[in-house]
Parts: C-alpha cells; sequence; structure tokens
C-alpha cells in the first residue's frame, strides 16, 4: 500500500511598529527537541527531560542609542515574559530571549549554536512562553503605565500538523543548524526562513535616530489626548506659598538718604527704594494690596494659552489698566526652574511676544515681577 504524506507548508508573517526602538529579528520555534511535557512507552507515562530546548527569539536594537528594557515584554499564546528590567541592550545589538526548563534543564546554547559563543551576556533565559509549532505568534511591545501593553513588533506562523522531531538529538547538537528558523529578512520576503543564526544576521535593520523613533513612536499611540478637560486648572495652578512682604526703614542719618528695604520671610532683599513717597509714574513705595493684585494679575493676558503647533507655537502676552507700567520684569520659566525667556518692559510698554518651538510639552510659569517686588504667577501650557 502506498502512502500519502500531506504536509502544510507555514504560514509566516513579520510585522514591526515603524516607530520601535526594538524589532523581533528571528523566530526558533521549531526545534527538533520532543515539544511533548510528558510521553507514554512500555514503562507508562514519563515525563519528557527536556522539551522546547532550544527556542528562542532574537531581538536588535535599531535606533543608536543604548536602551534599558525595563517596561519591554515578550508575549506569546501561552504566556509573557518581563524583560529584565536591568538589562541594557547596546545600540546595534542582538539579544536572545531562549526558553530553558528551570532549574535543572538550561539550554546549553553555546553547545548549539557556534553563533552565540562568548556571548552569554547577550542571551535571557525563560520559562514562561512555549512557542507552539502549530498556529501562534510573539509579540514584543512595551508598557508605559505597567498596565497598558503596546505592542511593537510581531511575527506570526501556522504550520498546522507539522511534524519536526529527531529523536536523541542531543546526541549531534549540529542537526539544529538543518532547522530552519523565521528570520526577518525584507530584502528576500516576509516569510523568509533559514539556518538559525542566533546574535548574528544576514540582514541587519540599518540604524534610525533614537529621538526621532521616540518623538514618532509618541505621536502615533498618545497623539489624541490633549489637556482639554483639566486645561483651566491647570492653568491656574499656583502654589499655594504665601510670602508676606515685609518692610523695614533703617534708623540713623546717611548721606544719601534714607532707603526703605522690602525682605521676603527668608530674610531675602525683594527692593530698596526712598521711603519717601514718590510722585513718579508707574512707582509706588508701599506693596499693592490683595485686590489690587488681583486686579493686576486680571489684566494680564496670554493668549494663545495652550500654545499649539497650529499657532506656531507663539505666545503673547498682553497687560493693561491696574497693570500698566507697574511690571518691571517678565520671567518665563520651564517646570523645572530653567528661564526660556525674560523681558523688561519700559514705561508704556504693554506686550511681548516670544516662541516656545523648541521646548518640550508641559507646563511653564511666567513671572511678573512688579515695581514693588512683588511677584504675579500665570502659567503657560504647550502640546
Amino acid at each position: 500500500m502506498k502512502l500519502k504524506f500531506i504536509i502544510s507548508l507555514p504560514i509566516l508573517f513579520f510585522a514591526a511598529s515603524a516607530y520601535s526602538q526594538l524589532v523581533i529579528t528571528e523566530v526558533y520555534y521549531n526545534t527538533p527537541y520532543n515539544e511533548k511535557m510528558s510521553f507514554t512507552n512500555d514503562s507508562g507515562t514519563v515525563s519528557s527531560r527536556k522539551h522546547h530546548w532550544g527556542e528562542f527569539v532574537e531581538i536588535y536594537n535599531i535606533s543608536d542609542k543604548d536602551i534599558s528594557l525595563k517596561d519591554w515584554y515578550l508575549k506569546d499564546n501561552q504566556g509573557i515574559f518581563w524583560l529584565p528590567a536591568d538589562k541594557i541592550i547596546k545600540k546595534g545589538q542582538f539579544m536572545l530571549i531562549a526558553y530553558s526548563s528551570f532549574p535543572t534543564e538550561t539550554t546549553p546554547f553555546t553547545e548549539l549554536f557556534s553563533t552565540t559563543v562568548g556571548k552569554d551576556s547577550q542571551i535571557i533565559f525563560q520559562d514562561f512562553m512555549l512557542l507552539r509549532n502549530k498556529a501562534e505568534a510573539v509579540m514584543l511591545g512595551r508598557s508605559f503605565n505597567g498596565t497598558t501593553l503596546i505592542e511593537k513588533s510581531r511575527v506570526v506562523w501556522n504550520d498546522k500538523d507539522f511534524f519536526n522531531f529527531i529523536p536523541n538529538i542531543w546526541q549531534n547538537p549540529a542537526l539544529f543548524y538543518n532547522v530552519k528558523s523565521i528570520q526577518y529578512n525584507p530584502n528576500i520576503s516576509d516569510n523568509y526562513e533559514a539556518t538559525p543564526n542566533p546574535l548574528e544576521a544576514t540582514y541587519v535593520p540599518p540604524t534610525q535616530n533614537y529621538e526621532d523613533l521616540i518623538r514618532d513612536d509618541y505621536q502615533q499611540n498618545y497623539g489624541y489626548l490633549d489637556w482639554t478637560d483639566n486645561v483651566n486648572d491647570l492653568l491656574n495652578r499656583i502654589c499655594q506659598i504665601n510670602i508676606e512682604k515685609i518692610s523695614q526703614t533703617p534708623t540713623g542719618t546717611y548721606d544719601q538718604g534714607s532707603l526703605c528695604f522690602s525682605y521676603d520671610e527668608a530674610g531675602n532683599t525683594l527692593i530698596g527704594e526712598s521711603c519717601l513717597p514718590s510722585s513718579g509714574p508707574g512707582t509706588v513705595s508701599q506693596g499693592y494690596s490683595t485686590d489690587e493684585l488681583e486686579a493686576i494679575k486680571n489684566s494680564i493676558v496670554i493668549s494663545p494659552n495652550p500654545t499649539k503647533a497650529t499657532d506656531g507655537y507663539n505666545v503673547t502676552m498682553t497687560w493693561s489698566g491696574p497693570a500698566l507700567n507697574k511690571i518691571n520684569n517678565i520671567q518665563v520659566a520651564s517646570s523645572v526652574g530653567v528661564i526660556i525667556y525674560g523681558f523688561s518692559p519700559g514705561t508704556g510698554i504693554n506686550t511681548t511676544t516670544f516662541n516656545m518651538q523648541n521646548q518640550l510639552q508641559g507646563a511653564f510659569i511666567a513671572n511678573f515681577v512688579l515695581n514693588t517686588g512683588q511677584i504675579i504667577s500665570k502659567n503657560i501650557l504647550k502640546w
């Protein structure tokens, strides 16, 4: 009787985000070891001494900077494996995530694959994922909040009933080289298979700029987010610390006349000026009251706020009425205190414009130093 063998050809598929810093470059799932957790022979049910030995997923850092593997994961239909948070994958470097049955049956990678000799630091062992020969998929991704998983790269295959067990293969590990792996090589095809070459590659993806990848990644995954629901709260949120203004009048006689100094509670000098009432425009000898400060603040307008790309990131400040000729200096600082803009308006000046194109998205603080030394603060948002 003639036997008829039907072999289903595998369906393979590589996919990667255009904005991922790490990509999957090789998957070796169809190992020649027995994948059964146990088998039955004349002695009964026996636990397999080794299974899934040699399986690996190879990833590659396509960016021009070293990347921490913190918050990166690999996932298949069996489970998820979080890559070691203290592990660094250097720019242009490969890394293997290999299956081992802990603690006694660790895959001897350097014995099975000569391309890994001397590269133990680039091999990460795990027992969370079992790459099945039948329909299966493996995904590489990252989480930004510990719960939401964002997929970056994926490999899918479907071997149906394809069988590839080689008995007693441990007696001849070189047979591993006769079993092909899925490899990323867009110059040939999306379904490229070749002799396994872990930690090496016939095709190395081109290096890309890290900052460009990060920017595009955020725009792709988070561009829909804005501060619409919280914009008023952010614009009006000021640190609730009220520093009392203290005035002191020195005693004695001075050649240059007497000066009155104002200090904050920490003893820092805010301003020193003549103790005599001044009749000059825009100057006062005493601090403004709470109501006066509120009126000055309300007469200062920052527009557009928030500022966006559609505005060219230009910001215009105007002031009038109670604030006119009372602002000595304006300073705009980032959330970490870096001054990004400064302006000292002269008498009669009531507007200034500056650009935030080169600043990161976030909140900024505009401090308006009045002619009494008092400071009014307003927030500026950029998205």
